[in-house]
């Protein structure tokens, strides 16, 4: 264990903080409820963000909140529009993402646990209206699992990339997990292929996370191998999407054996981001792995872990959330469980940019971003996401109660 902790505490400090970041807006609804868990998903594309609101204790489906950036700049606002279930669909808002006029929500309800989900789940699609992202909005179209079974939790994560969708579902299977790629098809949507781990078994959790880019899916598994956790990578075949297995598995040799690897990942151009808020004895991790010249292949061995700043301590679920930026050089990391000052758990986010030459290890980021109201408890960085000069933090425990920051240039 000893030597697990030395490792991490060993990361390169390379780079410095101060990279120009200052937060622009908070975002809240315009109807709010204490406990509501608003930014326990977020999404952010250009001008527009996505934000989700649901409590699995209080509600059986929650909501998404829609924020388009004002001529003038971001400022604290309200949303311009709000999405919901034409169904009232269990589960709603459990997790977001956003690509152009295309919003996709995943109703899943997999964190309460005191009663069994009558439902496989489902998710939602959102076409932006002419007049733009304003009102309340019902889905443009549903997606199923075509073997969906009660309590899958099909789209606890989901993901979009051209005119493709990959979904999580992380309890399918006696929880071994299973993802699924919808494609469009004029102007419907359609199950293209089922996706599974060749070894993965009880509680390997694969879709736990997921993202897609252009012909790649990358599918996170924290519990797999006994929670040491793997990121599944699966290839678009020549021929199109079939149900198959993975091209690769990516897993990091000597994060430990609880690293939980998986439970967030990103990806964009050739380069995969996969969170591990438990690795290095729990301090936590952001694992980079760029594709080979000659493609994807399973390997032990990253390229580069990204770790909090020096000092910042165990147990603060550093990679709990990951982004990662258009051109793959940039990746933002959320770490909930910081503590900032006095405040326990008003948590942070943290941006790294890879070096001139390529991603090495660190644990100094260019830049920190913290709430300039934040309180206790408020877990901001429990999702993150970015894209072009923008990044968004969910602190959806905010004791007024839950917001959204934006962050800029």
């Amino acid at each position: 264990m000893r030597k697990l902790c030395l490792l991490v505490l060993s990361l390169t400090l390379s780079g410095t903080i101060g990279f120009a970041q200052v937060q622009l807006a908070e975002l809240t609804p315009s109807s709010r409820m204490t406990n509501d868990w608003f930014g326990i998903a977020v999404a952010v594309d250009q001008s527009t963000v996505a934000v989700a609101d649901f409590d699995p204790n209080i509600e059986q489906y929650g909501a998404v909140y829609v924020y388009v950036e004002p001529a003038g700049g971001w400022t604290n606002m309200t949303e311009t529009a709000k999405l919901v279930p034409s169904d009232n669909g269990m589960g709603f808002g459990t997790s977001v993402a956003i690509l152009g006029n295309i919003i996709v929500v995943g109703a899943a309800n997999t964190s309460n646990f005191s009663k069994q989900t009558q439902t496989p789940g489902a998710v939602y699609v959102y076409r932006r209206p002419r007049r733009g992202w304003s009102g309340t909005l019902t889905e443009t179209a549903k997606l199923t699992a075509s073997d969906g079974q009660n309590g899958d939790a099909f789209g606890n994560s989901v993901s979009i990339s051209g005119t493709t969708i990959a979904v999580g579902a992380f309890f399918a299977n006696n929880f071994a997990g299973r993802a699924y790629v919808f494609t469009l098809n004029g102007s419907t949507w359609t199950q293209a292929a089922e996706l599974t781990a060749t070894d993965g078994g009880l509680l390997s959790y694969l879709g736990c996370s997921i993202a897609i880019e252009g012909n790649a899916v990358v599918a996170g598994s924290d519990g797999q191998n006994n929670f040491a956790g793997a990121a599944y990578v699966f290839v678009e075949p020549a021929g199109g999407w079939t149900n198959m297995t993975q091209t690769a598995e990516l897993t990091a040799a000597g994060s430990g054996s609880s690293s939980n690897l998986g439970f967030s990942v990103g990806i964009n151009s050739n380069t995969i981001v996969a969170g591990a808020p438990n690795a290095f004895s729990g301090y936590g991790a952001a694992f980079i792995y760029v594709e080979p010249p000659a493609g994807w292949v399973s390997t032990s061995t990253y390229t580069a872990a990204l770790g909090e700043p020096a000092g910042a301590g165990q147990g603060l679920s550093f990679g709990q959330s990951v982004s990662i930026s258009n051109s793959g050089r940039t990746v933002l990391v959320g770490a909930p469980g910081t503590n900032v000052g006095s405040n326990l758990e008003q948590g942070a986010a943290y941006i790294y940019r890879a070096p001139a030459n390529n991603w090495e290890n660190t644990r100094r980021p260019y830049a920190e971003l913290l709430a300039s109201d934040g309180k206790a408890f408020d877990v901001m960085g429990t999702s993150v996401s970015i894209n072009g000069i923008f990044s968004v933090a969910g602190a959806p425990e905010s004791t007024t109660p839950g917001v959204a920051y934006v962050f800029g240039p």
